[in-house]
């Protein structure tokens, strides 16, 4: 059975619904970015002890891995 679309007050109050808090995450980030200082958060590149369970990004060339 088809589901009837939405109408558009139900499809602007779902937008609001899905998109406030990415919008608010989002905002708070880059206010402690600008204003406090807070540097951005990085992937690491090689495992060491802190790390163990994290999945590497793939900056090395193949020759550097061996």
């Amino acid at each position: 059975m088809a589901k009837q679309p939405l109408n558009l007050e139900a499809r602007r109050v779902r937008m609001v619904i899905v998109a406030l808090p990415i919008l608010v995450a989002s905002s708070w980030v880059m206010y402690k970015r600008i204003y406090w200082g807070e540097e951005q958060r990085q992937l690491p590149t090689r495992l060491d002890e802190n790390n163990r369970g994290v999945r590497l990004l793939d900056r090395e060339t193949p020759e550097e891995r061996q």
